[in-house]
């Protein structure tokens, strides 16, 4: 029963972890790639930089919390003593942060849209979604491998326990 309990643990805190690494969008080197599409002016070209700059500063705030969280968990799994009542405050924690930070990455994609005129606005909707449907399968391989890693502890309890 420990044992399940800290893996169901393991898998929260390794689910916060996968999401508050989720790269922000667009990418440093699509960031170069889109705007090249985009054809910019140099204008737009700044302002585009200085929304991802601002953005990637405020990000950095929300990840360190997130972060300052995910240790928090970690030390409570090293302590084999799980509180549940804080194990669910800095689940919903960081689920807010995360959303928070989903926020601020569709406040963005608003801001930069407003500066477009209509054939940008076409080629950036268009590269968003191509990013979107990236962002997708990555989830869907992580919740691949969480499962995989679910089956193989089954197995291996189970193995262990028929002998």
């Amino acid at each position: 029963m420990k044992k399940t309990a800290l893996l169901i643990v393991g898998l929260v805190f390794l689910a916060q972890v996968v999401s508050a690494q989720q790269p922000d969008m667009p990418q440093m080197q699509h960031g170069r790639q889109i705007v090249k599409a985009l054809k910019l002016t140099p204008d737009q070209e700044k302002k585009f930089d200085d929304i991802n700059l601002d953005h990637q500063k405020a990000m950095v705030d929300v990840r360190a919390k997130i972060e300052k969280n995910q240790i928090e968990l970690k030390g409570m799994l090293k302590a084999g003593n799980v509180d549940e009542k804080k194990l669910l405050q800095l689940t919903n924690d960081n689920s807010k942060l995360q959303a928070e930070m989903k926020e601020m990455g569709v406040k963005k994609w608003i801001e930069i849209n407003k500066m477009l005129d209509k054939d940008q606005k076409e080629i950036w909707a268009k590269h968003l979604l191509r990013m979107g449907a990236g962002m997708k399968m990555m989830k869907e391989g992580i919740k691949d491998g969480a499962r995989k890693m679910m089956r193989e502890h089954r197995m291996k309890n189970n193995r262990c326990c028929d002998k």
